[in-house]
């Protein structure tokens, strides 16, 4: 059970350097192997592979990349990419040096939940996605007590994600879920 007495809300735009992928229409390109990111609600986002243009560059992966649409769906990209820019349903992506893909996996659930508010009349736009607030939880010190950064990088009263907690509660989450899948393929032997 997860102790929800030491989270903090914290606004997107102070946890992540939000970037939006250069325009481009999926017509224009051939198949190929690159994922093409856009703002639907299933299979990560992507909606289809392509092959970049000579010479394009890539969005980078370790990221969040975040809907406008479909009740906001938040997911994790790994791997460079092609992402859907230019208007109403461009997707805008979250990067910070702290993440990883379990840590990530833990907030894109808190954005998906924090996030629901919003619809296709009132978009989860770039502007409403940099002040949206989301709890996490906060890093302690070894005595208990909050930890403080004097930078106040991520909130005014210096409290910081706990970006290792995440990590390591997601890490459990799929180990217990492996071991309730071997489960089920014996069962099936």
């Amino acid at each position: 059970m997860i102790d929800y007495s030491s989270w903090v809300e914290f606004e997107i735009s102070r946890l992540f350097a939000i970037q939006s992928p250069a325009p481009r229409s999926i017509k224009t390109y051939n198949e190929g192997t690159v994922p093409y990111v856009s703002s639907g609600g299933i299979n990560n986002g992507i909606v289809s592979y392509l092959e970049p243009k000579t010479g394009e560059e890539l969005e980078k992966g370790n990221c969040i990349t975040v809907s406008p649409l479909e009740g906001t769906p938040a997911f994790y990209q790994d791997t460079d990419f092609l992402g859907r820019g230019g208007a109403g349903s461009a997707i805008s992506m979250l990067y910070n040096d702290n993440l990883t893909k379990y840590n990530a996996l833990f907030i894109c659930t808190v954005i998906k939940i924090c996030a629901a508010k919003f619809d296709y009349a009132n978009a989860c736009t770039s502007e409403n996605l940099r002040t949206l607030k989301i709890p996490l939880p906060a890093k302690k010190e070894q005595d208990g007590t909050m930890y403080i950064d004097g930078k106040k990088t991520y909130n005014d009263n210096g409290f910081t994600p706990d970006w290792e907690f995440m990590d390591h509660y997601m890490k459990s989450i799929e180990e217990k879920s492996q071991g309730r899948i071997n489960i089920l393929k014996q069962l099936h032997h």
